[in-house]
């Protein structure tokens, strides 16, 4: 009988510890390595998923390990606004926490030069030297290019984002001249896109770029951070270059582009204004 008994007791202590092992293993939750970043999320649009472009970026997304989302899938074009929206959309009911890192990037002219395990702290370290304030992380970094700029931009505008420029960089670079905002390239902390993206009032027909420069320089000036130095995004320079790659200014070394005559090596890689000379380039597309 108490060989029973004894049975009895350890079948029940044995039943208690594998019950107590299945609720520690439900509610774990693995500590991480960096409390206030969990997460680097790239977003894009693309409505059209036999686009090459839109292949070859996602498949250098995963190359490099970025968590990617593609938006629109076979969705009507109904001007930049309709990207816009599919972004605030998705901003909203964002299953991110605050502190994540959320990167937005145009789908058909962007190449990705680094991996996504170097840029949570090269964007810390950015963001810190750039006027970032790491105790609330409001502020949202754009790309920088050097045209300007599209037909809402007033001229006033124009002169108020170069003056901008040289007051935050007075070491800026004269052959760079990177003074005008490009929405193509984006990244900031989840609480500040839901802060800020969100707020930009847009129609579906208005482009996005106006808006966002409008929004910046009328009220938001502290708000957004403008990548002049092409430390995180860089956008080669079609304007006069579009049968050469005179304005496609990078040079590859030890598997990654860097800025010719320099050792900056951006993230993201923006050819706009259908640059393609340079898309095929970058991607060594014959």
């Amino acid at each position: 009988m108490k060989l029973i008994k004894r049975n009895k007791y350890c079948i029940i202590l044995l039943l208690l510890l594998i019950l107590i092992f299945c609720v520690y293993v439900l509610s774990y939750k693995p500590i991480k390595e960096n409390m206030n970043v969990t997460e680097v999320r790239v977003l894009s649009y693309e409505n059209d998923e036999s686009n090459e472009h839109k292949k070859d970026l996602e498949n250098k997304l995963i190359y490099y390990g970025y968590n990617n989302v593609f938006l629109g899938a076979g969705e009507k074009w109904e001007g930049f606004g309709t990207k816009i929206k599919a972004y605030k959309e998705y901003i909203k009911n964002i299953n991110l926490h605050d502190e994540d890192i959320l990167v937005i990037i145009d789908s058909r002219d962007v190449y990705v030069n680094r991996p996504s395990k170097e840029l949570i702290g090269a964007f810390r370290e950015f963001y810190k030297k750039h006027d970032g304030d790491l105790d609330k992380n409001l502020k949202l970094v754009f790309s920088s290019e050097m045209a300007c700029c599209t037909t809402g931009v007033t001229d006033k505008e124009k002169d108020k984002m170069k003056s901008v420029a040289l007051e935050r960089d007075p070491n800026l670079k004269k052959e760079i001249d990177s003074y005008y905002l490009n929405t193509g390239l984006c990244i900031g902390y989840v609480k500040a896109f839901k802060k800020h993206y969100l707020n930009i009032d847009m129609d579906l027909e208005d482009d996005d770029q106006t808006k966002i420069t409008n929004y910046w320089l009328n009220g938001h000036l502290d708000d957004i951070i403008l990548d002049y130095n092409h430390e995180l995004f860089s956008n080669a320079h079609i304007w006069g270059n579009e049968d050469n790659l005179h304005g496609c200014n990078y040079s590859k070394e030890n598997n990654r582009f860097v800025l010719s005559n320099s050792n900056i090596s951006p993230f993201f890689i923006q050819t706009p204004a259908k640059y393609w000379k340079c898309y095929d380039y970058l991607y060594n597309i014959e």
